[in-house]
This record gives C-alpha cells, structure tokens and sequence, in this order.
C-alpha cells in the first residue's frame, strides 16, 4: 500500500482503503482507550477499553512504537524496574477528512502507560515544569519517529492544533533524518536542551547555528562522532534509541553510549 503524498489526493471523497479495527497494539492484552475528557488538572481521562478503525499498517507500526516503549520500561526505566506497559490512550485514528487520517495511515496518542503511575499524558508532560516528564516525553516522541516518518507534538505543532495529543502518520516512511524537516530537527534540539543541558535551546525546526552546536555536543556525549543520522534509515534508528533511552531513564546525554553493535550496525549500512 502506498499512501498518496499529494494535498490533491487528501481532496477526494474516498475514504474505503483497506482497515482494520482493534483494541490492541503489539499484543491484544495491551489495550486502547479514548481521551474522552481532561480532569481538572488536565490530564486526559481515558475511561474504557475502545477499538479504533486504521490501516493495518499503521496499526502494525503503532504496534512496533509500544513494543520498544515496553522495552524501555524493562531495561531504562526510572526507577524501580521493569515497567510492565499496560496501555495506550488515543484520540482517534481512521476519519474521513483531509490528511493522512482519511486513509487510517495517521494515530492521535494520547497516554501512554506503563502503571504504578509511570505514564506520559500528552496534554501535559510535554512542557511540564518537571524535567524528568519531559525527558520521557522525548523518550516517547523518539520512540514514534523511529516507525513514523511523521510526528507532530506539542513542540512541532505546525497548526497549533497538537498541544494535547501526538499524532504519527505513514505518509512519509522511517527514513534518514533530514534536518531541513521540522520532526527531524525538533527532535535534534529537545534532546540537546532537556539531555545535554543546553537550556537556552530554541524549539522552532530550524536547524541554524544553535541547533547545529546541540547536535555536535550530543554526537560527543553519544560517542557517535561516526553515526551520522542523515546518512541512513538505520544510523537514525540508532540516535533515536540513544534517545530514548535517556529519556526513559532520566539521565543526562552521555550516560548510554553508541556500542559496538550500534558501530557494526551503522557501518553495514554504509557498505
């Protein structure tokens, strides 16, 4: 299936793609839940069970982002680990209208929860006042690019429509990073303010000078001098899980490193 790229395809009326309907991602015991409400504090209220209509292959993709954010709460959690994940809040999916949500190839997320009140709530956390919420948020965005060409948030919000949910889509594939592309760029400079202490860091997809001295400061403290994230889909993948990995965690850039088999990976896919 390839998904149209063009704003004249998102003007036709045809909105029967091929889809499914699940209340699951990953395994059918972590289920799905709509936001239908903020409590007082904001935060989302995610009440019951509920099956969302997508593209299969978004729900595969989707499938893959809650397998590794799974993986995170095993091996990187804060505190106290495991984190056993347990399930995920959305907006919504499949809906007949303009962009890529009329084909079931975009998901709005919502929360994402791993229990005991380890959870990020995308109303909130991403411009929370506490540092470690907005690392796992980052941890989370991270985790979504690496299956998700697409991934607009709080902090890539080119409509100012996405404050409160995080919306992924297939319309551009998992690539290389592009640093002339806001999720790409966006991602660079979160990381270099909120991991490598750079905290007059500015968060507007423009990847000039400021960012450029971000990137390099997090290639030193990745040990990743030698994995340029453009250069491949894979050298990408690897700077996202270095990512996400400290934001999960809560710990500063330099605390995980580009290992050997990360090296091997990024080199073979350079042959």
């Amino acid at each position: 299936m390839t998904f149209p790229s063009s704003s004249k395809a998102f003007a036709r009326s045809n909105c029967d793609y091929p889809d499914i309907t699940r209340d699951w991602f990953h395994q059918s015991g972590l289920k799905t839940r709509y936001r239908t409400a903020y409590n007082g504090d904001g935060y989302g209220v995610h009440p019951s069970t509920t099956a969302f209509t997508m593209h299969e292959e978004a729900h595969t993709q989707a499938g893959r982002v809650i397998r590794d954010l799974h993986e995170l709460g095993q091996l990187y959690a804060r505190s106290e680990p495991p984190w056993d994940y347990q399930w995920t809040g959305l907006a919504g999916a499949k809906v007949c209208k303009p962009g890529y949500h009329r084909y079931g190839a975009a998901i709005d997320f919502t929360r994402f929860d791993w229990g005991s009140g380890h959870y990020v709530d995308t109303a909130v956390h991403g411009k929370d006042r506490r540092l470690y919420l907005r690392r796992r948020y980052l941890a989370v965005i991270a985790t979504c690019r690496k299956h998700f060409g697409t991934v607009l948030h709080c902090n890539n919000d080119p409509d100012g429509s996405h404050w409160n949910h995080i919306h992924a889509d297939r319309g551009r594939k998992a690539v290389a990073a592009d640093w002339d592309y806001q999720t790409d760029t966006t991602i660079i400079q979160w990381a270099a303010r909120d991991l490598a202490g750079v905290k007059d860091m500015v968060i507007d997809g423009d990847f000039g000078p400021q960012t450029t001295e971000g990137y390099e400061l997090l290639r030193k403290h990745f040990g990743a001098a030698n994995i340029d994230p453009t250069a491949s889909d894979v050298n990408n993948r690897i700077w996202l899980d270095l990512i996400g990995r400290h934001g999960m965690a809560d710990k500063p850039a330099g605390t995980y490193i580009a290992d050997e088999s990360m090296k091997a990976e990024a080199a073979a896919a350079s042959d």
